[in-house]
C-alpha cells in the first residue's frame, strides 16, 4: 500500500511518500521517502487491531534513517496514523 502525507515539519509543508513494506500479525513496517532522504518506521498497531482495541495507538520505532528533531518523528507518525484510519 502506498500513499502520501503532508505534515508541517520545521515550519515547512513537506510532502512525503509512505509505503507499507512489511505486515505481520504483530508489526507493520513503513518506508517514508522525501526527495533525498528515507526513513524506516515500525509499529505494533496490528496487535491492538487483532485484539479489537481500535482506538489504541501503536508504538512507533525508528528502524533506519535519522531526523534532526524528535518532534518531527511525532508529526510524521501522527500523519500516518490519521491516514491509516481510512484503510483497513
Amino acid at each position: 500500500m502506498q500513499f502520501y502525507i503532508s505534515p508541517i515539519i520545521e515550519g515547512k509543508l513537506t510532502r512525503l511518500k509512505v509505503e507499507r513494506t512489511f505486515e505481520s500479525d504483530s508489526i507493520e513496517k513503513f518506508e517514508v521517502t522525501a526527495k533525498n532522504k528515507s526513513l524506516t518506521l515500525q509499529t505494533n498497531r496490528n496487535i491492538f487491531k487483532t485484539k479489537g482495541l481500535k482506538h489504541r495507538k501503536g508504538q512507533w520505532t525508528l528502524i533506519a534513517g535519522s531526523l534532526h528533531h524528535s518532534y518531527s518523528l511525532q508529526k510524521i507518525t501522527d500523519a500516518i496514523d490519521a491516514k491509516l484510519q481510512y484503510y483497513p
